[in-house]
């Protein structure tokens, strides 16, 4: 009888250790879910301030701390947004390095946002855009490859807007590439086109914290850089406003100003 009675025994705590087991694995699950929404939350001005408060620190752990947690979170679902974020932080970390005097730093870490957008199987515009951006940023890195880097950088760009039109950091990008990183032989023209599309357009269709809104600002400072070169102050001076209201705090458009004195 106590025999018969072992096996019953057995073969509940065999069934318990496994429904713990289960348990343990969804918590587990649960909790990596719960810690990349977190995480993702507002996860575009959290780089920004991991950025300005390294430069204020001159030390690169709240980038490096924040590059730690978003690869923690990299075994979740959604992998595609993860290596966006991952990627649009490096952008950051090689402008610190570059900042502090670190060249090689900085080109290795715009290499790696440029390698992990590029496992991305199917790019969309976003992540086409942001690519664009790291290899016209890798540039001055490489100037024995800057044609044909230039070239890939403004394939990518085209490849976003043609996958969508309304994305503003698409156009911004093309314009932003050909204005810094292609040479003033270029059409300026071209350039102005396509930062008068990214200032009409919204930073997000559809107001999502997790997903990216950079560009618009970026946009306005060069379109007045632009018009300053050109020496065509009215629309410089217009331009200058319109940035300057829609983004009061902007240091950016707002170091331009001394320009425009007297102008």
């Amino acid at each position: 009888m106590i025999r018969l009675l072992i096996f019953p025994l057995l073969f509940a705590l065999h069934i318990g250790n496994a429904n713990e087991l289960t348990a343990n694995v969804n918590y587990k699950k649960q909790n990596e879910q719960e810690n990349k929404i977190t995480l993702l939350t507002n996860i575009e001005s959290k780089i920004y301030e991991s950025f300005t408060q390294s430069l204020r620190l001159q030390d690169n752990i709240p980038l490096l701390n924040l590059s730690i947690e978003l690869e923690e979170v990299s075994s979740t679902d959604e992998q595609e947004i993860i290596i966006y974020w991952r990627s649009y932080l490096q952008f950051y970390a090689s402008i610190y390095f570059l900042k502090t005097s670190q060249r090689e730093a900085a080109k290795n870490e715009v290499d790696k946002g440029i390698s992990w957008l590029n496992e991305i199987q199917t790019k969309n515009s976003e992540e086409y855009a942001l690519l664009s951006m790291l290899q016209g940023f890798s540039i001055q890195f490489k100037w024995t490859e800057a044609r044909s880097i230039a070239d890939e950088a403004k394939n990518n760009a085209l490849k976003a807007i043609e996958l969508d039109s309304t994305n503003l950091r698409a156009h911004y990008v093309y314009a932003s590439n050909n204005y810094y990183s292609l040479g003033k032989s270029n059409s300026t023209k071209e350039v102005e086109k396509h930062l008068q599309k990214a200032i009409t357009l919204p930073a997000q269709k559809v107001a999502n914290n997790r997903l990216p809104s950079w560009g618009k600002e970026e946009s306005f400072e060069v379109l007045v850089k632009l018009y300053i070169e050109k020496e065509e102050w009215e629309l410089a001076k217009k331009y200058y406003q319109e940035g300057i209201t829609e983004f009061p705090n902007s240091y950016t458009i707002n170091q331009l100003a001394e320009k425009l004195v007297g102008k």
